[in-house]
């Protein structure tokens, strides 16, 4: 067991206590290592990878922004610049890298960051304090030769808004059967 005997134990306990307050959010969110982990490319290839962010004890609405470190030449891109998460919920964040042509053989390392910080009232004023959030190692490979399938992921199809084709079959319907309705009163 650990004595508090002197005035700086008490300064450091409350120091602690304080600093457990201050990042409890950040202990709240959660980010997955990327899949795949490891990737496997020649030059000129691309690969899709995916990673969670996981808000599920997080008190509050977070807003959430990523980058790659430590990966050059390859370029990495990302389906979104950042991520607004609701309060219990996961998010799965998609990105691609592409080995550039001229990109010198070997093992590329680094890693997926993750900035989030809670999101006030729309409308509200002030700033959003980001924290980051680890830095989830990420691994590519760049070969002469690969022996088997690249590993990827598949991104799924953002959904098609067809409101605009349903508003128009509408009116469309509408039409016709204004049209019609005042042919047969003509009729009559």
């Amino acid at each position: 067991m650990i004595k508090i005997t002197t005035a700086y134990d008490r300064i450091f306990v409350v120091i602690i206590i304080v600093l457990s307050f201050n990042f409890s959010a950040v202990k709240a969110i959660g980010v997955t290592r990327p899949i795949p982990y490891d990737i496997e490319l020649m030059r000129g290839e691309s690969a899709n990878f995916v990673f969670e962010i996981q808000a599920i004890t997080s008190p509050d609405k977070i807003i959430c922004s990523y980058s790659a470190n430590n990966l050059e030449p390859l370029i990495i891109k990302f389906d979104q610049k950042e991520v607004r998460i609701e309060p219990g919920k996961i998010q799965k964040i998609y990105g691609q890298v592409t080995v550039p042509n001229d990109a010198p053989y070997g093992t590329y390392s680094g890693t997926i960051s993750v900035s989030c910080g809670a999101l006030t009232e729309e409308g509200g004023s002030g700033s959003v304090v980001k924290t980051t959030i680890g830095g989830s190692p990420f691994n590519v490979k760049v070969v002469e030769f690969r022996e088997g399938e690249i590993k990827t992921v598949t991104i799924p199809e953002t959904k098609k808004s067809y409101l605009g084709i349903i508003i128009i079959i509408t009116l469309l319907i509408i039409v016709i059967g204004v049209y019609y309705y005042f042919k047969s009163k003509k009729k009559s």
